[in-house]
């Protein structure tokens, strides 16, 4: 079983990828792929920040409690949306920036990961070097 904060982790992971991306059907979901990024992301923090971050993220976890009774990694992907939203338009800053860090990094994961499988960098170039090749021969004929 893992623990909650790991779960809001996931759970913080999963409504960034739900807002992101409509999956079509057989749609391999990238959320694990960025959970696992924002958990290495937080474990390899300094100390003296992995700490705030580790316990913000819990109170986030937690702040749905008193009106759902559950928490956020427990609740359905439109609460979580709700309670995302409302923490970005927060008045209290560290709020504000808990969702910013986490939503930039996933978006970050998310695309580099989309990128990885959809483009082929190696392709591309042998591509690119194909059609100078030719535009090259074409000058001199």
């Amino acid at each position: 079983m893992l623990p909650h904060f790991e779960r809001a982790v996931i759970a913080l992971a999963e409504t960034t990828v739900h807002r992101r991306l409509a999956h079509a059907a057989g749609q391999r979901d990238p959320s694990a792929a960025v959970a696992r990024f924002l958990l290495d992301v937080q474990a390899r923090m300094p100390d003296y920040l992995r700490l705030p971050f580790r316990l913000l993220t819990l109170a986030f976890d937690a702040a749905p409690l008193p009106l759902t009774g559950r928490c956020f990694h427990r609740l359905s992907p439109e609460r979580r949306l709700q309670c995302v939203d409302a923490w970005k338009g927060s008045r209290i800053e560290a709020r504000r920036r808990l969702m910013e860090f986490y939503e930039s990094l996933a978006v970050f994961s998310l695309y580099s990961n989309l990128y990885g499988q959809d483009y082929a960098p190696a392709a591309v170039a042998a591509q690119d070097q194909d059609q100078a090749k030719g535009a090259g021969d074409a000058a001199l004929a």
